[in-house]
């Protein structure tokens, strides 16, 4: 039964990240696209990599406090962690590679600044 209420803030947790996630960075990226004035695939390209700046920055602050925690309590899970940063980058890649052949160029540049904002925050978590 102890189970369940954590699992509920897991989700919620996970959830809420993510929503302020996209608060943080999507502000970034409207902000951006609004200054340019029209919408096209540069200016999506453009405001996207402004964003994903400042995600990939926090991701790796967030990587480094995150990393440095579970090594000082367990180095046999800092190396999964490790691990697990590298797959979630190899499936960032090739997902944003198969979004941006089959939806459309802008998601070459769109679809990381997704990823990287909702990584950004779950990195966030696991550092504090």
């Amino acid at each position: 039964m102890r189970l369940i209420p954590k699992l509920t803030f897991l989700i919620f947790t996970l959830f809420f990240g993510i929503a302020q996630a996209e608060s943080i960075y999507e502000s970034i990226y409207n902000k951006c696209t609004k200054k340019a004035g029209g919408m096209n695939n540069s200016v999506v390209h453009m405001c996207s990599e402004e964003a994903t700046q400042k995600a990939k920055s926090d991701i790796n602050k967030y990587y480094k406090s995150a990393y440095e925690k579970i090594a000082s309590s367990d180095p046999e899970d800092a190396k999964k962690f490790e691990e697990s940063q590298k797959a979630w980058v190899s499936y960032r890649n090739t997902h944003c590679n198969l979004s941006g052949s089959y939806i459309g160029s802008p998601m070459y540049s769109y679809c990381p600044m997704q990823l990287n904002s909702a990584r950004a925050l779950e990195l966030k978590e696991l550092s504090e």
